[in-house]
């Protein structure tokens, strides 16, 4: 009876129903030859997908209050108004319904959601791609091995 329940529990568990999110690299994004134009090198494959990216994250609700829900991802830090932006197929526009915390701009975040192909322009910059955001994971921070040899 115990193996009975644990199968039903399995086979009925929401996190084993939900789709898995694919883990990608910015250079996914940009799938073609570097001489394509990069309003058109876009990977195809992922519309539609939901999918987990690392990045750093540049408000674009104005806000500066350590949390926002309308934001670029980009694969570089310091992206910011007075520098050229990325190309748009390393740009994505991310949008989440409730605001989100951001710890430290300095520092990326990995952000999961749904991924389509979508062109706009958003705040300063023109990007390639759209995230509904359903997560904000921070980033794992290595500590030194000095820093951890006093901390013992």
């Amino acid at each position: 009876m115990k193996k009975l329940i644990l199968v039903l529990s399995l086979l009925f568990s929401p996190n084993l129903l939900a789709e898995e999110a694919i883990s990608i690299l910015w250079n996914n994004l940009a799938p073609g030859p570097k001489d394509l134009p990069a309003e058109t090198n876009v990977n195809l494959e992922l519309d539609g997908k939901k999918v987990i990216i690392p990045g750093f994250i540049v408000p674009l609700d104005g806000q500066n209050s350590g949390y926002t829900k309308n934001f670029l991802l980009t694969p570089q830090q310091g992206a910011c108004f007075h520098k050229p932006p990325s190309a748009p197929n390393q740009l994505i526009h991310v949008a989440f319904d409730v605001p989100i915390a951001i710890p430290d701009l300095e520092q990326p975040m990995y952000i999961a959601g749904t991924i389509s192909i979508k062109s706009a322009q958003a705040g300063f910059a023109k990007t390639g791609y759209h995230l509904k955001g359903i997560e904000a994971i921070a980033y794992p921070v290595q500590v030194s091995s000095s820093a951890a040899a006093h901390n013992h």
